[in-house]
């Protein structure tokens, strides 16, 4: 499972990143008193040595860059959890982690330049170089704050060593690229692992995203008509929505588009489809103007569609009818199409509670049969 890098595009490659920092934000929040203590365990095996005072400014530029650290983390933390860009934060972060490299060698600068033959000299080495590897493991994944954290230890760290005796000098460049080479090594292939790690994490995101819209796709489709977006004939039947339609007596409204054979064949599917979309449209936005009234409209397929009006009057039934058939008239004149093409024959019937949709539906295919014969593009009611 995978993409090749080639295929991973620029939202990918954010949003591994925002899982990066998030890690790496974590691992910060948690290991801020592990950083405090840790800094002052060097401080005090410094102690023991005969120039501990010149230790003083390096716990303090180590005290900064924790607190520094842990404000620009949770910054950072804060944004992540809004959604918020993290550019600016990370900007900030690389300049912070510069610092931080800078404030650990610091550490070791009084060892270099006033050294002493005692264990503590080593302890506080060894204390700085295991610090350094920890933050270098658990950053390499990002570049920007890996790299500027390495190169402000790194710069110090020769600083230092060019101001001792060429015979100390050449022992420290040389146990630097001892050391650098084995904490690179083991950073690069940290840094492998949390990527591969990120980019699975942005994967499974994408395919359960891929997943969860393909399943609410074939739930919207399930009962709605892939074409005009309206609900479809299964939904009409299984729905009832007349039984939650409050009183006793609602309307059910049947369309058919007039000599839509015609349409196909004379001006072809695309205005058919033009046709139904435009009408669809119409019907749509009577009931989403209408929203809490009960109203529900359906294509049942072809160039057939269902309303029901959750309406009981008659006369209020036959002035809503009315107007969906003017709307739904000038759709087939806005596409340019001959009288009769396109039109809006209409049957309405009522519909009474305890009875099926089918039943109503019988009853508006009369009245439907009747527009037709009677000249087509009208409205006809049922007697009953």
């Amino acid at each position: 499972m995978g993409r090749k890098a080639g295929e991973r595009d620029a939202q990918w490659r954010r949003e591994r990143l925002r899982l990066l920092v998030h890690s790496v934000a974590d691992l910060e929040s948690r290991s801020i008193v592990a950083g405090v203590i840790g800094s002052g365990l060097i401080v005090a095996a410094a102690q023991w040595l005969p120039n501990a005072r010149d230790f003083m400014i390096p716990l303090l530029l180590r005290l900064i860059a924790i607190i520094g650290n842990a404000f620009l983390y949770e910054k950072i933390r804060n944004r992540l959890r809004t959604g918020a860009d993290i550019a600016i934060p990370l900007r900030a972060a690389a300049l912070m982690a510069a610092f931080g490299g800078v404030s650990w060698a610091s550490l070791i600068i009084p060892v270099f330049l006033r050294p002493h033959l005692h264990p503590a000299s080593y302890i506080v080495t060894a204390g700085v170089f295991i610090g350094v590897s920890l933050i270098l493991a658990n950053t390499a994944a990002i570049k920007r704050i890996a790299l500027p954290f390495a190169a402000g230890f790194v710069v110090t760290f020769l600083g230092a060593a060019a101001l001792t005796p060429w015979n100390t000098a050449v022992w420290l460049f040389g146990g630097l690229a001892f050391i650098a080479t084995g904490v690179g090594t083991f950073s690069i292939g940290s840094a492998h692992q949390r990527l591969d790690a990120a980019d699975t994490l942005v994967e499974n995101q994408r395919l359960s995203e891929e997943l969860e819209e393909a399943l609410a796709r074939a739930e919207f489709f399930a009962d709605h008509d892939p074409l005009t977006g309206l609900f479809n004939r299964r939904a009409l039947f299984d729905r009832q929505i007349h039984l939650e339609a409050p009183g006793e007596k609602h309307h059910m409204l049947l369309i058919d588009l007039d000599n839509f054979k015609q349409v196909n064949d004379r001006f072809g599917h695309e205005t058919g489809d033009r046709v139904l979309i435009g009408v669809a449209q119409v019907l749509g936005d009577f009931v989403a103007g209408s929203q809490g009234e009960g109203h529900f409209a359906a294509r049942l397929g072809g160039e057939e569609f269902a309303v029901f009006l959750a309406v009981s009057d008659n006369d209020e039934a036959d002035r809503i009818a009315t107007q969906l058939h003017l709307a739904m008239s000038a759709v087939a004149a806005a596409i340019g199409l001959p009288p009769k093409l396109g039109t809006p024959s209409i049957g309405i019937s009522p519909i009474y509670r305890g009875e099926q949709v089918c039943d109503a539906l019988h009853r508006a295919d009369h009245a439907l049969y009747q527009a037709k014969r009677d000249g087509r593009d009208r409205i006809c009611r049922d007697a009953a």
